[in-house]
């Protein structure tokens, strides 16, 4: 049998089986053929620094742990995935959904996060450090011990947060008024690692 239709079985597997463990050489050729869909696959640990995967599909697909620093996922629909210590430091993550993802302890520091997704998202101890945050949904999301420090927060859109606490807020740029008195009546706590008291990071009112 030669790799193509091995692939091709990986597909009908991935279609009629939900889940299934997927090899990084199997999707990227998968991907290289056009097929999008990878949602409900098993990519914990995978390799995937830098790689291109615009548009991708994988919606409550399993990327624990998973390396995908400086990967294009500009468009990806990553609802209720999980990517717990996933890394995706400096991804291109424009316009991508991780709505109902959680992404505890997982790393984006100098990701390119513009007009993307994060509603009801788990974002337990994420670092964002760094990243672009211009016009990203947080609607409703859980952000404790997140770490925001130095992110532009232009646009973004900041409601309904189920926890706001712990959370590093030191240096964050463009962030309007409006949600700077929403978030210091809601921010308690301090974060567990830089020690900053959330509500002095957003410069509230004593």
């Amino acid at each position: 049998m030669d790799y193509s239709e091995t692939a091709k079985k990986t597909v009908l597997r991935i279609i009629f089986l939900g889940v299934t463990t997927l090899e990084v050489a199997q999707l990227l050729d998968l991907y290289a053929q056009g097929q999008r869909n990878f949602s409900n696959v098993d990519l914990s640990d995978a390799q995937l620094k830098s790689a291109n995967l615009i548009g991708i599909d994988l919606r409550g697909a399993t990327l624990n742990k998973a390396d995908l620093s400086s990967a294009n996922l500009i468009d990806a629909n990553l609802t209720g995935a999980n990517l717990i210590e996933t890394s995706l430091r400096g991804a291109l993550l424009r316009g991508a959904n991780f709505s109902d993802a959680d992404l505890s302890w997982a790393n984006l520091t100098w990701a390119n996060s513009s007009n993307t997704k994060f509603i009801r998202a788990n974002l337990s101890v994420t670092n964002f450090s760094g990243a672009n945050l211009i016009e990203a949904d947080f609607t409703a999301a859980i952000m404790k011990g997140s770490n925001l420090r130095g992110t532009n927060l232009r646009g973004a859109i900041i409601q309904n947060l189920r926890i706001c606490a712990d959370t590093e807020f030191t240096g964050v740029r463009n962030l309007d008024d409006r949600t700077r008195l929403y978030l210091c009546s809601i921010a308690i706590g301090t974060h567990p690692f830089t020690k900053n008291d959330s509500r002095q990071t957003l410069g509230c009112p004593i």
